[in-house]
């Protein structure tokens, strides 16, 4: 047997063995385009060079990552509704249960950013309940969704509620551990020493600027006080001398200012609450905190946390 035709036979039977889908076809520069656009960051071309290799290749293998990638770009270009309707879509094709994983993650940040609040916590409720059924490793699922709700609630506010499911990570994962530390951290955020809103509009209304000095603000406090006694002392001696266009005039001027003196107490306990709650989850993110999400770098998965020693 001569070796051309030995050479031919021995094409023929890789070619019979060989995985169909290592032969990417005519379609698929499309694809590795539009990912070098992503890498790019050029993201309005990358989602047109996905959705040609969509429309041209509807049942390619790599349609799902194909749609991952377009609603990354969205992403990335904040338009996120059409983000997660690209999200489902990765989640509905069984047989790329890796790209599922990362739509996930991907689609659960993407709802923690639009809002309203219910729908990510309902979604990461319902991945505990009911993880995508493609996943191998649904408990893995259930306790990172877990995490990720624990710390949703910690930036509610919702302390108890927070401690109580990250108590509820499985003793055998990974995040156990920090699970269990952070549920016993999260009860502190009951203790912050918060402030009343109401009792700082009270105060500035009985005497303007002690809401301020309530809420911590010295020198809203003495703004407040001194230009709403500057106002009254005029409104007063208008008043007296009978100049009433002077009195009217400065009497709206000052009604404006008493107003603005409460609201101003009021706002200003929102920030102090707001800076005390946030402080607290800055000191819990650099001691124990962990994000999921992808790297566009490696165009893959990431988990990263940090601990403190």
């Amino acid at each position: 047997m001569n070796r051309p035709f030995c050479a031919l036979w021995l094409l023929l039977f890789i070619l019979w063995v060989w995985p169909i889908n290592v032969w990417p076809g005519e379609p698929d520069p499309y694809l590795d385009f539009a990912h070098g656009l992503f890498q790019e960051e050029d993201y309005n071309r990358a989602i047109t060079e996905a959705r040609r290799f969509i429309f041209l290749n509807p049942d390619h293998a790599r349609v799902p990552e194909a749609w991952l990638l377009v609603a990354r770009s969205y992403f990335n270009l904040g338009q996120f509704e059409e983000a997660k309707a690209g999200f489902y879509k990765v989640m509905a094709f069984p047989g790329r249960p890796e790209l599922i994983r990362e739509a996930v993650w991907d689609l659960g940040r993407c709802l923690e950013i639009t809002g309203p609040r219910s729908e990510a916590v309902n979604f990461y409720r319902g991945l505990i309940e009911n993880p995508p059924p493609a996943i191998e490793d649904p408990a893995d699922i259930r306790n990172k969704a877990r995490f990720r709700l624990g710390w949703l609630f910690l930036e509610y506010g919702n302390w108890l509620e927070s401690s109580l499911v990250f108590k509820a990570i499985e003793e055998k994962h990974p995040l156990y551990r920090r699970g269990e530390r952070l549920a016993r951290m999260a009860l502190d955020g009951q203790t912050l020493p918060l402030k009343n809103p109401s009792t700082a509009g009270f105060l500035s209304a009985l005497l303007p600027g002690a809401g301020q000095i309530y809420a911590n603000h010295p020198v809203d406090a003495a703004l407040a006080f001194g230009l709403n006694a500057a106002f009254l002392w005029g409104t007063i001696e208008a008043y007296n001398k009978k100049s009433w266009a002077v009195f009217t005039l400065l009497g709206i001027i000052e009604l404006s200012w008493y107003g603005g003196n409460i609201y101003n107490a009021v706002n200003g306990v929102h920030i102090y609450n707001r800076k005390l709650k946030n402080n607290f989850l800055k000191k819990l993110k650099r001691e124990h905190s962990l994000r999921l999400g992808y790297s566009p770098s490696s165009r893959g998965p990431f988990i990263a946390w940090t601990t403190r020693f």
